[in-house]
C-alpha cells in the first residue's frame, strides 16, 4: 500500500471517471472514414488531447477549426451515451471528498462532457474544465494550472488522476504529482506517472490533518 498526501485531488474525466472511451472512438472511427484518414492513427494519439489537437496530428491538411466542430456536431447527432458507465468505486470517492478539494480537468468538448456526466449522475465539482475552456490542451499544463486556481489551491499541492500520457504530462509540467490509471494505455506508456494502479477502485481517500490522504493499491500484473 502506498500513501500520498495532498491538498487537493485533480481529475481527469473520460478513462478515470467515466468509461466512455467507445463513445467517442465511436465517432472518430465515423469522422476518419468520412475523411479517409486512418482511424489507428487517431486511436494512437487523441487520448487526453483536445480534438483541435488530434485533427491537427493526424489530418494538418484539414482545417482544424471546422473539422472539430463537425466531430462535436457528430457526437451531439449521435446516442451513444446510452453506451457510457461509471467505473466501480467513482461515486463513493467522490461523496467522500470535501467539494473545495477536487476537480475535473478534461480534453472532451464542454458540451458532451456534460451531458455525459448528467446521464451517468456524476457527482459535480465546483469547478470543470473543458478542451473548451483553455488556448492549450493537454500537453500543456494550462488545465490543471486552471483547475487547481478554481478551487484555491496551489499546483504542488494537488495530485492529478489521469489515464493517459498526455494528462499524465499535463499534471506533471504543470507542478502536481500524478496517479496514472491503467484504463486505456499500457503500464509502459504511463511510466512517467508517480505511481500506476489498476482501477479507480485501488483508491481509497481519508482526511487527517486537514490534508488529503490518498491509499493506492500499486499497479498488479
Amino acid at each position: 500500500m502506498v500513501t500520498l498526501n495532498c491538498g487537493a485531488l485533480l481529475f481527469d474525466l473520460d478513462g478515470v471517471l467515466l468509461d466512455s472511451n467507445d463513445f467517442y472512438e465511436a465517432q472518430w472511427a465515423v469522422w476518419a472514414q468520412e475523411r479517409g484518414i486512418s482511424f489507428e492513427h487517431i486511436q494512437d494519439v487523441h487520448h487526453g488531447r483536445p480534438v483541435v489537437e488530434t485533427i491537427q496530428i493526424v489530418a494538418p491538411h484539414l482545417d482544424s477549426i471546422l473539422e472539430a466542430q463537425a466531430y462535436k456536431n457528430g457526437l451531439a447527432a449521435r446516442n451513444y451515451r446510452k453506451h457510457v458507465r461509471l467505473f466501480p468505486g467513482v461515486r463513493s470517492l467522490l461523496s467522500d471528498l470535501p467539494p473545495n478539494r477536487w476537480a475535473i480537468a478534461t480534453s472532451a468538448p464542454r458540451t458532451s462532457a456534460l451531458q455525459i456526466t448528467r446521464h451517468v449522475e456524476l457527482p459535480m465539482p465546483r469547478v470543470f474544465v473543458s478542451g473548451d475552456d483553455v488556448d492549450m490542451g493537454k500537453p500543456a499544463p494550462d488545465p490543471y494550472l486552471h483547475a487547481a486556481m478554481g478551487i484555491n489551491r496551489q499546483i504542488e499541492h494537488c495530485v492529478v488522476i489521469e489515464d493517459a500520457p498526455a494528462g499524465i504530462q499535463s499534471g506533471k509540467s504543470a507542478g502536481a504529482r500524478v496517479i496514472a490509471i491503467q484504463t486505456t494505455k499500457p503500464r509502459d506508456a504511463l511510466k512517467e506517472a508517480d505511481q500506476i494502479v489498476n482501477s479507480i477502485a485501488d483508491l481509497s481517500i481519508s482526511m487527517v490533518d486537514s490534508q488529503l490522504r490518498i491509499s493506492c493499491n500499486p499497479f498488479r500484473e
